[in-house]
């Protein structure tokens, strides 16, 4: 074994440690038996998927807004018939809405925005695609040293006692305007409250989880996240419609499987309507590898991390409630630089093959985070944007292998 190898390890091993202590569930709970629901039978439905990353939810933090700064190209319908050519049968589209917002109290979206949102839905569902739209990053950032929110990402100011009345309202109106543009739409479009939320300020997932500080900032957290997909759910469902019986996707505490399963993670499943509420948990496991510097995965205790680590889902499919694995990938190079080291390609297509149909297996619905397939790519990209719209050897090894049940 490697010094990389030794170090990789360890690192996995103690992060391991702490987020199962962080991030509780109590493992003699005992579980009911699986059931059959429409909702798992719909999930399973969506088979393998992708992202359209780094396009609609780029944003301006130094960065130019809009569609195409970060880098990518206009989507085109093009585009989008190749990914149903390529096999793919769910689109989901990451959505920043933040800079296309009016002031308070309406919060009115940019007409042209929404606009380009709901022609790309259109081209999307016209291929009898599956198609999720979000809030992504406008609950994404981190605090700074000076212990701030940017404003930007201003869904995790409702952390922030003075603003937890603002930020909901803001909340309530932006997705009262895209429900009620979306109304009437199809069973094929699913809506997600959010991307990635958490509020490490209130609460460090990898500090001493014993301290009254923070007992009292988990309890927090949670009840601010609880609260959003709660107001998610009754915003969407009261503009009626279609949206009355939606299939709505409720992202779990940061979307991590650990902290989804803690008891304080509550899926508001009180609603209107019964068995419409889909988990939405993502997957980097081991990081390690998909964003930093190791580059070789595949050893047998490496793949039953991985597998032990999806297996844990089982628990929600057994009551009934389906998954979204909505994010998943491996960057091209070691830390995600053009100067880093290329990871071994046989280990990263087999990574995105094993989760791919270890998902499948389990009735999850893998969604493949992609950010364009580019020249020297060092991301996380395998679908190139562009004429030819080909996609990169490893996403070809996981279409060849693919199985599907029945098949």
């Amino acid at each position: 074994m490697n010094i990389m190898k030794k170090y990789y390890l360890l690192v996995l091993l103690v992060s391991f440690l702490v987020m199962a202590f962080a991030c509780s569930y109590e493992e003699d709970v005992v579980e009911p038996e699986p059931v059959a629901t429409e909702a798992l039978d719909f999930v399973k439905g969506m088979g393998f998927g992708v992202n359209i990353g780094n396009t609609f939810d780029s944003l301006n933090t130094g960065n130019v807004a809009g569609e195409t700064g970060w880098g990518n190209p206009r989507v085109s319908r093009e585009f989008i018939v190749s990914l149903k050519n390529h096999g793919f049968k769910n689109v989901r589209v990451p959505v920043s809405w933040i800079d296309y917002l009016g002031p308070a109290p309406d919060y009115t979206i940019t007409e042209n925005w929404m606009t380009r949102i709901q022609e790309v839905t259109d081209w999307i569902l016209n291929e009898d695609m599956y198609c999720i739209i979000n809030l992504h990053h406008d609950g994404g950032g981190e605090i700074n040293d000076q212990g701030q929110i940017n404003a930007k990402y201003w869904i995790k100011q409702i952390s922030l006692p003075e603003k937890e009345e603002e930020i909901t309202n803001r909340f309530i109106k932006v997705w009262e305007q895209i429900a009620e543009n979306f109304r009437d739409y199809s069973d094929l479009l699913i809506f997600e409250a959010y991307n990635e939320v958490g509020f490490d300020q209130l609460w460090n997932r990898y500090g001493n989880q014993n301290s009254p500080e923070q007992i009292a900032g988990k309890a927090e957290a949670y009840r601010l996240l609880n609260k959003l997909n709660r107001i998610f759910v009754d915003t969407v469902r009261a503009t009626e419609g279609n949206n009355a019986e939606r299939y709505l996707l409720i992202p779990g505490y940061w979307t991590d499987i650990a902290c989804s399963l803690d008891a304080q993670f509550v899926i508001p499943v009180e609603d209107t309507v019964e068995n419409r509420q889909i988990l939405s948990i993502h997957f980097y496991d081991p990081f390690q590898f998909s964003h930093g510097p190791i580059y070789t995965w595949g050893a047998p205790w490496e793949i039953n991390s991985v597998r032990n680590r999806l297996n844990s889902l089982q628990v929600f499919i057994n009551r009934g409630i389906p998954v979204i694995n909505g994010e998943y990938a491996v960057s091209h190079r070691a830390n995600s630089s053009s100067s880093g080291t290329p990871k071994e390609p046989e280990s990263r297509q087999y990574w995105m093959l094993f989760v791919t149909q270890h998902c499948i297996d389990m009735g999850i619905a893998p969604i493949l985070w992609d950010t364009g397939y580019r020249n020297n790519n060092y991301g996380m990209g395998d679908v190139r944007r562009q004429a030819p719209y080909d996609i990169s050897p490893a996403l070809q090894y996981v279409f060849d292998n693919l199985v599907y049940p029945g098949n």
